[in-house]
Parts: structure tokens; sequence; C-alpha cells
């Protein structure tokens, strides 16, 4: 299982990627965003914007997978 790439995508950046997903017909990746927004407003409620979703892409055949992590992560 090889990580093939790294995206921070900013709370205020989730609804754009989720229109762009399904545009593009990626199912899988359009589940995780909403899952990964989801899970950030049910924890953080008003805090949202204070939290980025990190996305880890790994080989094909293996499922992409998300961290909540707080504005001054870097990567």
């Amino acid at each position: 299982m090889r990580i093939t790439q790294k995206t921070l995508y900013d709370y205020g950046e989730l609804l754009p990627e989720i229109c762009q997903a399904s545009k593009d017909e990626n199912l899988e990746f359009l589940l995780l965003l909403i899952a990964a927004k989801t899970d950030i407003e049910q924890t953080y409620a008003s805090q949202c914007n204070n939290y980025s979703v990190l996305v880890t892409c790994y080989d094909e055949g293996q499922p992409d997978e998300y961290a909540i992590v707080p504005h001054d992560y870097t990567l």
C-alpha cells in the first residue's frame, strides 16, 4: 500500500470539491468528501471553519482515507 498523493482541503473548499467530484463521476472520492464534511460538521459544529481535511490517496485498488486536522497543520 503506497501513498500516491496527500491533499489538504480547507473546510470552505469541500463543497466546491464535492460538486467537482460529482461532475467527474468519481463516486468513491465523492463519498469520501461527503463523509469528511459531515464528520467535521457533527464534531465541531460552529467551529468548522477552523479545520481542514487531509485526504490520503493510495495505489489503485486501495481505499483512500481522510483525517480531520486543525488549520495550523502542515504537510
